[in-house]
């Protein structure tokens, strides 16, 4: 990791965060080795900014990982593999982006990279070793999708793109050879997926411009990636199913007349957990893979269910929810429900964009 250059503002604030978190930090203890379905680390909007939280699932229990309210936190992650978290760090207001890691045992944050002008977001581990894949954008023409080797300490540019048709969301298959990404057009406005690998040129999987495709994940056998697809000129999506060999897709779970997404394919089953508004406000619904054995696994009247994320035993699934009259989506109206395969709740508390992540 590369220390943070501090002649220039940015610089600075993030070298004052890096201490400030630290500080705030202490000694966590080792989480290693525990369960990675025991926990989740998450943001919770703290005054006008956003923290991050860390919370044990058998209690309830809660821990700060970082008090900044000139910065917000977004998007944490973790990997059991590099027994690390990773988090997106932005300026109140807005600004680039910086990576940021987490040990647990040692309680410090440090940067990615050196930070400046540089932006960098939509961080993604490694499901076999301890790589850190993320979309970097500047400070030249420059922008694309780099690995980091958290062991080896080597840098990769899996794929280079210019700043408008730049790559994005990049998401691994359960054996690590090959990354889907979201990729917007030549000038800079629709979005349609790639596939990339180590030593390869990226290679396109969708290419239709009368459709606007997002949020691909592979299943996880690896044969095929699920997305959510919606016209370009509309608003109703589906979830969409398409062969990496032979490229055929064929819309899966889906209604005609309701606004299906964020498939979200099962880490031990051949499933998939989705959104969607087919029965009044947004539930969620499991299906298999053939779209044939579609069941709702949330019934609540009052409030809209999304954003569902497997556990990785397959066996909970933690959503992001809001009530149902509330027009503005925001992490300070946002809970985090925890359910099990049978819509039964675990947990519910104040906040948004959770992973799973063993408890301390």
């Amino acid at each position: 990791m590369q220390s943070v250059r501090v002649g220039t503002a940015w610089g600075a604030r993030l070298c004052a965060l890096l201490a400030l978190c630290s500080t705030n930090c202490g000694e966590m203890g080792d989480v290693h080795g525990h369960a990675s379905s025991d926990g989740l680390v998450f943001i919770r909007e703290v005054g006008e900014s956003s923290d991050l939280m860390w919370v044990s699932l058998s209690d309830g229990s809660e821990r700060a990982l970082t008090t900044t309210p000139e910065h917000n936190e977004r998007w944490p992650y973790w990997s059991s593999r590099a027994g690390r978290l990773v988090v997106q760090v932005e300026p109140v207001g807005g600004g680039n982006s910086d990576l940021l890691l987490w040990d647990p045992a040692d309680g410090h944050f440090v940067a990615l990279r050196e930070s400046g002008l540089r932006d960098e977001r939509w961080p993604t581990w490694s499901p076999i070793d301890d790589s850190l894949v993320y979309a970097f954008r500047g400070p030249g023409p420059r922008a694309g999708i780099a690995a980091e080797s958290m062991s080896a300490g080597t840098t990769r540019i899996l794929a280079f793109s210019a700043k408008s048709d730049f790559f994005f969301r990049p998401s691994f298959s359960a054996d690590g050879s090959r990354l889907v990404a979201q990729r917007r057009g030549p000038d800079g406005t629709g979005s349609n997926l790639w596939i990339l690998a180590v030593g390869r040129l990226p290679q396109r999987l969708t290419s239709d411009p009368e459709f606007f495709d997002m949020k691909p994940r592979f299943t996880r056998h690896g044969d095929h990636v699920v997305f959510s697809r919606r016209p370009a000129d509309g608003h109703l999506r589906d979830t969409v199913l398409i062969a990496l060999e032979s490229g055929s897709t064929r819309t899966i779970a889906s209604q005609p007349d309701s606004d299906d997404h964020s498939a979200q394919p099962s880490p031990t089953r051949d499933e998939i957990a989705f959104s969607s508004d087919r029965n009044g406000n947004y539930a969620i619904f499991l299906a298999d893979l053939e779209g044939d054995s579609v069941r709702q696994v949330t019934h609540w009247n009052d409030r809209n269910a999304a954003a569902p994320r497997w556990s990785p035993d397959g066996e909970r699934l933690v959503l992001t929810v809001n009530a149902v009259d509330v027009r503005t989506k925001s992490v300070s109206n946002s809970h985090l429900v925890v359910i099990d395969r049978e819509g039964r709740i675990e947990l519910d508390i104040p906040g948004a964009m959770a992973d799973w992540m063993p408890a301390w």
